[in-house]
């Protein structure tokens, strides 16, 4: 249960110190853990912008943030934007991937690749924007995770004007949505309510059923 800690001791900070800023080290293995977040197909069907303390576009980001704190006190931004579609070149380019970093012969993958297609192919509308918004979320949670576990104070922020703020990005252009974002830093401890109050969740008996 040791290697649990670092779940109770996170929360989703309120206010950030502005005077602690993180180390090119510490960006380094957050993003390197959203590099490898397991994603269906394996196709990582998204994108990371990353801004850092020294990023023209944080004063801008504020009120695309609704003039929530940890917009301009955080001290690094994490967006993450999922792909509007998947093209064949998409798929092309994830098997060829494959095939070289496991030097494979094309043909052996592609069957898989035949049923990406199918698959892909298969989604509709909503249902594959559900579909890759979802990988996004995988990633954000394996970001928040090996963040705590460096002691790295995160907030994962919904409440955001997701239009306005793709177009400030040109993300439409990138075949681009932005679906979740990730504030990172050193928590405020004088200033964040949240800070020493007691972590509050379900009961293993309340959120658990074996069948």
């Amino acid at each position: 249960m040791k290697d649990l800690e670092h779940l109770n001791w996170r929360y989703a900070v309120k206010r950030y110190d502005t005077n602690k800023t993180l180390t090119t080290e510490e960006v380094d293995c957050i993003l390197e853990s959203i590099r490898l977040t397991p994603t269906s197909l394996g196709i990582q069907a998204f994108k990371v912008l990353v801004l850092g303390p020294e990023s023209p576009h944080r004063e801008a980001l504020k009120p695309l943030l609704n003039n929530q704190p940890q917009s301009v006190e955080a001290s690094h931004i994490f967006i993450f934007a999922a792909q509007k579609s998947i093209s064949e070149k998409d798929i092309e380019e994830h098997i060829q991937r494959i095939a070289t970093e496991r030097q494979q012969p094309l043909e052996e993958l592609s069957k898989f690749q035949l049923g990406i297609k199918g698959f892909i192919g298969g989604l509709a509308g909503n249902d594959f924007t559900e579909w890759v918004n979802k990988q996004t979320y995988i990633a954000l949670g394996v970001a928040m995770s090996e963040a705590a576990r460096m002691k790295i104070d995160t907030t994962p922020m919904e409440g955001f004007k997701a239009k306005e703020l793709d177009s400030y990005f040109k993300l439409p252009e990138q075949n681009l949505a932005s679906t979740v974002i990730l504030a990172a830093g050193k928590r405020d401890h004088n200033n964040d309510f949240l800070a020493n109050l007691k972590k509050v969740r379900k009961s293993a008996e309340e959120l658990f059923e074996e069948k």
